[in-house]
């Protein structure tokens, strides 16, 4: 989780971050890994599993509050997403899916963004 801790307060911050599709560093992967590759359907049942349960908006409930201290640091438009994620995740039912689709989150890939528009229907987030 550290890694993405720093790429929030990073590209929150107007920081430039650079995508590198091919690996360059070895990053280890075990089998006690909480967040990793995610490579298969039984991976990815744990990984919804482990939204479901309330663990990942417990992560982001740690995130907001320590991304707080910095919140004037942030660019205004990272600012308005991390006021709005932090305001409409704890909102009335449509009030969250409305909340999540004006922020404009997403993940990258179909499978993400189902797993987050149903943290959202179930208050995960």
């Amino acid at each position: 989780m550290h890694d993405w801790f720093l790429y929030m307060v990073v590209s929150g911050c107007g920081g430039v971050v650079i995508y590198d599709p091919v690996p360059s560093l070895r990053y280890r992967q075990h089998a006690a890994n909480l967040i990793g590759a995610n490579g298969g359907f039984i991976a990815r049942l744990r990984r919804l599993s482990l939204v479901l349960s309330g663990r990942h908006r417990r992560w982001n409930t740690r995130n907001i509050e320590a991304l707080s201290g910095l919140r004037e640091k942030l660019t205004p438009e990272n600012r308005y997403v991390y006021d709005e994620f932090a305001h409409f995740r704890n909102a009335s039912f449509w009030n969250r899916l409305a909340g999540l689709y004006c922020a404009r989150l997403y993940r990258q890939t179909f499978a993400g963004n189902a797993t987050l528009w149903l943290a959202a229907l179930f208050k995960r987030l």
